[in-house]
């Protein structure tokens, strides 16, 4: 009896990291969630590698292979040790612990606080952000993988996956989303709500910007507003949604997605792109701040395709295509580097 047991603690514990890595099928995910629900050590495993996966999945000096590879070889530890599931966790979690070490993420002392203590009710949402100036890769507790571009904030609850796929944005996203016909992802974007199965999509909803751009690359999505069940569209492959969050009006048009999705792979393309836009996008992507020193700058539409070029080279081509100058000073440690734009003129 006794062995019949810790080898059933054994396996559940295999089956939450096959759960949190997505290596499992539909049917076993539905049974293992189930029985996660009903079992309160599960349920704290499983919390917990949820948030170590985000974590390692987000960081940049791991390669996806190895964050794959570790949890494969934790699986074979599993397999080849028959110990209480108690036991188990700690060097689940000391495993976990060891990687976000390596990538220099302050979570490691929450996560290490947390395992000694349980978790919290006050631990409700794990957030994953891209800061000004660079692109953060993601995969998500269903496999679902997200691409953040620079100034971006992902949140989602300790229920995803689980009873829901909510997920919060502030900023700019690509989703490439895991099918799950019984438990659709959303994704909220001030009061738009975009609702997908499995598919992949762009969504631009920057904090200030009045509209919110969703491109469809693949698949099908509805786009929903809170509080309004009358307001539903469906999107096609090819086009492109703008929602304006303040006239609360939507605007369909065919595009071509590659020029909104590439972001991802470091490209920056403008294409009739106002000055004001251009600004915005390079303060992102460079984490720089732009001083115009008067309004004729804004007057130019600017056209071209970058691909990892730096802040000077971009600089340069704006003052050749354009009747804009412009001066570049440093910054240190503490300030941003500033970019003085002015027309010719002046």
């Amino acid at each position: 009896m006794c062995n019949n047991y810790i080898e059933s603690d054994m396996k559940n514990a295999k089956d939450i990291v096959n759960l949190v890595s997505g290596d499992i099928s539909p049917e076993e995910k539905k049974k293992v969630l189930s029985e996660v629900k009903t079992n309160e050590e599960g349920k704290e495993l499983f919390f917990k590698m949820k948030a170590a996966w985000a974590v390692l999945s987000s960081t940049k000096t791991l390669p996806d292979y190895d964050i794959e590879k570790s949890y494969m070889d934790l699986k074979k530890q599993l397999e080849g040790k028959k110990i209480s599931f108690y036991s188990r966790i700690k060097p689940v979690l000391k495993y976990a612990a060891i990687f976000i070490i390596l990538t220099g993420f302050a979570i490691f002392w929450y996560l290490n606080k947390h395992q000694q203590y349980g978790l919290s009710e006050e631990f409700k949402y794990t957030s994953v952000v891209a800061e000004k100036g660079q692109i953060s890769k993601i995969i998500l507790p269903d496999s679902s993988i997200v691409w953040l571009n620079s100034g971006t904030t992902l949140s989602y609850n300790n229920g995803y996956s689980v009873n829901n796929r909510d997920l919060f944005l502030n900023g700019q996203a690509y989703l490439s989303v895991k099918k799950d016909r019984n438990n659709p992802l959303i994704v909220a974007c001030n009061d738009l709500r975009v609702k997908v199965l499995g598919t992949k999509f762009d969504v631009s909803a920057y904090p200030g910007d009045d509209k919110i751009n969703v491109v469809l690359e693949s698949g099908s999505i509805e786009l929903l507003q809170a509080g309004n069940d009358e307001f539903k569209y469906l999107l096609k492959p090819g086009e492109m949604a703008q929602y304006n969050a303040r006239l609360k009006k939507i605007i369909i048009k065919n595009v071509e997605t590659i020029d909104f999705t590439n972001w991802k792979e470091g490209y920056l393309i403008f294409k009739d792109t106002p000055m004001a836009d251009v600004i915005e996008r390079l303060e992102r992507k460079f984490n720089i701040e732009v001083t115009v020193k008067n309004k004729e700058v804004y007057k130019s539409i600017f056209n071209a395709s970058f691909k990892d070029e730096k802040l000077k080279e971009i600089l340069d081509y704006i003052e050749y295509s354009c009747p804009i100058k412009y001066k570049l000073r440093k910054g240190d440690n503490v300030n941003k580097p500033i970019v003085e734009l002015y027309t010719q003129t002046n």
